[in-house]
């Protein structure tokens, strides 16, 4: 990754969760790429910025679910996903898992949560 600031792709479909992730995404020193609501935006918006780390609702606007839009995604790069769900369901823990998570956070995130995963190795 070299000197330059590491790239954070948001897929939220709720604008203040979004923002609240910008934020502090920002606050940490890496740099927003882009935020998407829906996971054909989120899989537009990483082809053209290839992020480093995917911060990833479960429930989005349209028909795919995060784990559908980040498995499409990591068919094209590698990226770290980082799960930001409102739900700490069996059913829904199963389904991330199944995309083998860098780290599930469940809402509401703390600021310093989020921190420990984007700033771990």
């Amino acid at each position: 990754m070299g000197h330059a600031r590491s790239k954070v792709l948001i897929v939220e479909d709720q604008f203040l969760a979004a923002e609240f992730l910008r934020i502090w995404v920002d606050a940490y020193g890496l740099e927003v790429c882009g935020t998407a609501k829906s996971a054909d935006r989120a899989i537009e918006l990483a082809i053209e910025h290839r992020p480093d780390y995917v911060l990833m609702d479960m429930r989005l606007e349209g028909d795919k679910d995060g784990v559908a839009a980040a498995l499409a995604i990591q068919e094209l790069m590698d990226a770290r996903f980082i799960y930001c769900t409102g739900s700490g369901e069996p059913s829904t823990i199963r389904r991330i898992n199944e995309d083998h998570p860098f780290e599930i956070l469940i809402k509401p995130i703390a600021p310093e949560d989020l921190g420990r995963a984007l700033l771990r190795d």
